[in-house]
């Protein structure tokens, strides 16, 4: 029977330093799904929800070399129960937070922090059912 494939996506981001990757990921909560010396996948939740891939510039099946992601024009917005407990425990940890938690017109709860790469996470709960348009 062939496996059957997943029904949600896993972002992958190109970066030169899968240590700190790690090392920021763990510290704020992200559980290790896979690592080899050329890939990381962290997963956040319950194991139902949120996945990151990061993968070094050099590690293309074909040989070939990618640029590292430059760490602008991406937000990733990750889930939470509750915003503003990991707000102030991501402030405790040291994170460099790029905002205080605010109520969003689209229901959610927000704050926004930034890794080692420069992704931008969104860690958002929701606040208020919206309409769907």
């Amino acid at each position: 029977m062939k496996p059957e494939n997943p029904k949600r996506l896993f972002p992958l981001f190109l970066v030169t330093d899968l240590d700190a990757s790690q090392a920021f990921y763990e510290r704020h909560g992200f559980a290790v799904v896979h690592r080899t010396d050329n890939y990381l996948q962290v997963g956040y939740g319950d194991g139902n929800e949120l996945e990151l891939c990061f993968m070094k510039p050099d590690a293309f099946p074909d040989g070939s070399v990618r640029p590292a992601f430059a760490g602008k024009g991406v937000i990733v917005s990750v889930p939470t129960p509750d915003a503003d407990e990991k707000y102030q425990a991501m402030k405790r940890l040291g994170a460099k937070l790029l905002s205080e938690p605010s109520d969003k017109p689209w229901g959610w709860r927000s704050f926004f922090t930034v890794d080692p790469n420069g992704v931008v996470l969104d860690f958002f709960h929701v606040y208020k059912q919206m309409a769907v348009a």
